[in-house]
């Protein structure tokens, strides 16, 4: 038998010349590089060696690494911390600083146990099936999983397939969950989900005692559906859109508390969207599934199915949906994927207005509201104040009011 060196010296000889027949090495497949890719194959073929197959799409091949524990900043914690393998940071400088000032030097002898414990108690409780779905969230209250470490721990003991069962829970019972006579029962698993464990700015907001945030963590959201590349969106998406009805329910909008609490509930979860299709690195995983058709079909397919519930929302008893806030996002965010779109995959042709089939006064909002404030957010990266909103509107030939 020859040498693994000798063995290795003719199999890269043999690829040379595939390369050279064809005019395409390994290197230069990209994920919508079909015709390259059978071209290349053919060749490896007659020269004995074995397929090959394209590189994954570009969402696919960005790291998936945390954010920082240090500072707070995005996929970009490269550095472990070798000690404890439970805390990453995106340089030197934050992992000093959080070892004297961040407390890291007192937990980490003991922040891998803890950690895992953690990690293994949250999915598990996540996981009960047999408990009402507010028992099964409350284990989320005090943000356990906001570090990377213990978030690390929890995906590898099942965190995204708890996840996924969840937005199943609400995708097929969420407004009979919110109608039955059990208070324990009357909770929205996506909105827990979306603004605990998705959210973004974790950091910040333990730096400086702020409740709000708004951004997402697009590798959090990435991890996730990649980790169910099937239907892992569309569960998602599907549990979202179920969510934002609830307050329309009759049982539910003839209880003011109830339809407050519900309303809220929509416009969170709908909130998130938009923060979610600000971020680039979330659209991406959402929307760069192979090529350039493949992303018009699926951004197709999410607007389409916002169709019937946004007809519910247009035709909803006046006052039901305070200040047409859930409306509004339904037409902002539907302007933010075809941005989106467009950007990351020269995708000109979706047209949000015909998928929903806007008609008069209601194309009109799209056109000079939702439309110019999601393209606002993607380029800011935040959503607009009320200052902004207003310089947004002017410039859209909105009448503002001061």
């Amino acid at each position: 038998m020859p040498s693994s060196k000798k063995k290795k010296s003719k199999q890269k000889k043999a690829a040379n010349v595939a390369t050279a027949t064809t005019g395409v090495s390994v290197n230069d497949l990209e994920f919508d590089s079909e015709a390259a890719v059978e071209q290349l194959n053919n060749a490896r073929a007659a020269v004995g060696l074995n397929r090959v197959d394209p590189r994954p799409k570009k969402a696919d091949r960005l790291p998936d690494y945390p954010a920082c524990d240090g500072c707070g900043s995005e996929y970009c914690g490269t550095m472990e911390c070798t000690a404890c393998g439970s805390a990453f940071y995106c340089g030197r400088s934050c992992q000093v600083n959080h070892w004297k000032n961040g407390g890291h030097k007192a937990d980490c002898s003991t922040l891998k146990e803890r950690s895992q414990s953690i990690a293994k108690s949250t999915v598990e409780k996540l996981m009960d099936e047999s408990s009402p779905p507010l028992i099964r969230v409350q284990v989320l209250h005090d943000d356990p999983l906001d570090g990377s470490g213990p978030y690390k721990f929890a995906v590898d003991y099942g965190l995204h397939d708890a996840i996924y069962n969840a937005f199943k829970v609400d995708q097929e019972g969420v407004v009979e969950n919110h109608t039955n006579d059990n208070p324990l029962y009357r909770c929205c698993l996506t909105q827990w989900l979306m603004q605990s464990l998705f959210r973004g700015e974790r950091i910040s907001r333990v730096h400086h005692g702020n409740n709000s945030f708004g951004k997402v963590d697009g590798g959090r959201i990435q991890g996730y559906i990649h980790s169910h590349p099937d239907d892992g969106l569309q569960v998602w998406w599907k549990a979202s859109l179920e969510s934002a009805m609830v307050f329309l329910h009759p049982k539910i909008s003839a209880t003011p508390d109830e339809s407050f609490r519900c309303h809220q509930m929509a416009r969170d979860i709908w909130a998130m969207w938009t923060y979610t299709f600000a971020s680039k690195r979330a659209s991406e995983c959402i929307l760069l599934t192979h090529d350039k058709a493949a992303c018009l079909e699926r951004a197709s397919w999410m607007i389409k199915q916002m169709k019937p519930y946004l007809s519910k929302l247009q035709s909803a008893r006046e006052g039901v949906d305070k200040g047409e806030v859930i409306q509004a996002y339904f037409n902002q965010v539907p302007a933010m994927i075809a941005a989106q779109c467009r950007e990351l995959a020269n995708v000109t042709s979706l047209d949000p207005v015909k998928l929903l089939k806007l008609r008069g006064l209601h194309k009109k909002m799209y056109e000079n509201i939702a439309k110019p404030h999601g393209e606002d957010m993607i380029r800011r990266k935040r959503a607009a104040d009320t200052e902004r909103s207003k310089e947004i509107l002017r410039k859209a030939g909105v009448f503002v009011v001061e």
